[in-house]
């Protein structure tokens, strides 16, 4: 019994810190986007 609720502890933690790790990167990705066009915008402003 203990060998399978630490197996589904495994596994559902696991499961949490992949969403979360998705969502970080998603958000960094949204900001590095913001950045590099708001870089353009100033470029093409000069």
């Amino acid at each position: 019994m203990a060998i399978a609720m630490l197996i589904i502890g495994l596994m559902l933690g696991g499961c949490i810190a992949t969403v979360f790790l998705c969502c970080f990167q998603i958000n960094r990705d949204n900001y590095y986007g913001q950045t590099i066009q708001s870089h353009k915008e100033k470029q093409n402003k000069e």
